[in-house]
Order: structure tokens, then sequence, then C-alpha cells
């Protein structure tokens, strides 16, 4: 009887706590939007619009990475990161891996894109920065608003060098927990083409290894282990040099079959902020640091 008790408790608390704007229960287990048909629509638009390309870069540059900024009301943190990349002078651009937002609503997408615009009075450069869509930016029906403000989040980006060397960086939705039969391909077809650059790197939100328990690890954001294997061999196979990963809120590295796989922690309120940086030349190197506010 007390079990039954217990869980009747649970069904009713989670109900209640799914009717807040924050925490999607249902989006957690059922799929609110397919991972083919975004994929299809951002390879459109990319075939309508092109794929970035950086070039006249030193041969040395740096990228910066954050992820999981969780945005509510409040985008000060992403700004700031956003700020500290446009004041290095190094650097070239930067990278969000997934999860802007943390709650219903396009809201948080605005503020998103309004860290990201450019503002002369305290940013050096108008240095790009690329987002890709995570699992909480596929809750509530929110694909939808990242779509309007951000157009892709299956595209590739080159970096071409004053010397004529080339780098590849190659952004991916794993937004329902799976990177879905036709962004795979395009993956392969991407990779086909990887004798042609100095570095390649794959952005995606969601980290591969569960070395440890991890209250993220919801069923709408865990890759199935048959993909997940297939995934990191043909990272291998095509000498990835760094997968670049978030999702699970905290640092992590781990090298496998030669690939360096790498997390950042979070930009979400309530924890010590830190973002990656990498340096890209003749070998590559990353460092964490932590946000100052």
């Amino acid at each position: 009887m007390k079990k039954v008790t217990y869980i009747i408790l649970l069904a009713l608390g989670l109900m209640f706590v799914s009717s807040c704007n924050r925490l999607d229960i249902l989006g957690m287990v059922v799929n609110r939007s397919d991972t083919e048909a975004r994929v299809t629509d951002w390879l459109d638009w990319n075939d309508h619009n092109g794929m970035p390309v950086i070039d006249n870069v030193p041969d040395e540059y740096r990228f910066y990475s954050c992820s999981d900024t969780h945005i509510n009301d409040d985008n000060s943190r992403f700004a700031n990161y956003i700020t500290a990349e446009r004041n290095d002078s190094t650097a070239i651009f930067s990278i969000i891996a997934g999860d802007l937002a943390n709650e219903s609503g396009e809201n948080p997408y605005i503020l998103a894109e309004a860290a990201m615009k450019y503002n002369p009075a305290i940013h050096a450069d108008d240095d790009p920065c690329f987002p890709i869509i995570g699992n909480h930016d596929v809750y509530f029906d929110c694909a939808d608003h990242y779509k309007n403000h951000f157009h892709t989040s299956t595209y590739a980006v080159t970096v071409e060098t004053v010397s004529g060397l080339k780098d590849l960086y190659l952004f991916l939705d794993s937004g329902n927990g799976t990177h879905g039969e036709r962004q795979l391909k395009w993956l392969e077809e991407q990779l086909a083409k990887r004798d042609q650059y100095r570095h390649c790197f794959v952005i995606s939100h969601n980290w591969l290894f569960r070395t440890t328990y991890n209250y993220t690890t919801t069923p709408a954001a865990n890759l199935p282990e048959d993909e997940m294997y297939a995934f990191m061999h043909l990272m291998s196979e095509n000498q990835v040099d760094m997968v670049v990963m978030g999702h699970f809120h905290y640092c992590d590295a781990k090298t496998f079959d030669g690939v360096k796989y790498v997390m950042t922690d979070n930009l979400n309120d309530g924890t010590k902020p830190s973002y990656m940086v990498v340096t890209c030349g003749d070998k590559i190197s990353y460092e964490y640091r932590e946000l100052k506010e």
C-alpha cells in the first residue's frame, strides 16, 4: 500500500513540475521534434545560404567553446563569454555546444541572439559564434524557436589560413539523443574530404562516456550504444582530431582510438561557470578557464 501511495504521489509531483516552464517531463521521454525532419530543414537552409568560411587567419589561432548556457531571463554569463572571445586577439570564433535554453518560449533565444550581437563599445572584434541544438532546445517545442533565430544545426565551417592550410569544423544536431540516418550520411560525406584539411573537429551536444552518474542523463539525450560505437569508429577511421561536447555539466576529456573527446562545463546559473579555449596550429592544445563575471 505504501508503495502504491508513493507512486501516486510521485506521479502527481511530476505532473505539477511539468506544468511549470522549466522542466518538460514528457519531452524527456517522448520526441517532440523529429531528428530527420530537423536535419532536412538544416541541410535545406545550407543549400540556399551556403556554409561559413573564415579566411586569411594566422596559421595558429584560437577558438572558444562553451555549452549548456540554459538561458531563462538572464543572458549575462553567455554575454561575458562572447565578450571574452571577441577581446582575445588570437581567437577567431566561438562555439555554443547545445542547450541554449532552460525554459519554454522564445525569450531564451532572443536573449542568446542579443548576447551574440556585436557591440563595438565592448567587443574588439566581430567574431562569429556557432551554435548547435541540444536536448533542452527540443523540449517544450523549442526547436522552431532555435530554427527561427539560428537557422541550422547541421553544418560545416571551414577555416583557411594565410599559408593556405584548411581546418574543418562539423556541427551536429543530437537534440533527440541520436544523430539520425540522414545526418550521419551527411557527416560521412563531409569526412570523405578529410584529406584536404590539416585538422578536423566535430561538435555535438551529447557526451558519449558514462564514467559517473549525473542527473542530466535523461532518456531524451543518450545516444544508443550501437550508434555510439559506429560514430566513434567513424571519428577514428577519418582521423578526427577532436570531438567537442557538453551536456553533463562538468569538464572531462578522454582519448579513444586516437581521437580526443573533450567536454566543457556549463554556463548555467548557480554553478562556477567555465569554458574551453582551444589553440589550433601545428598541434592542438586546450585549457579550461573560469568565466569572469
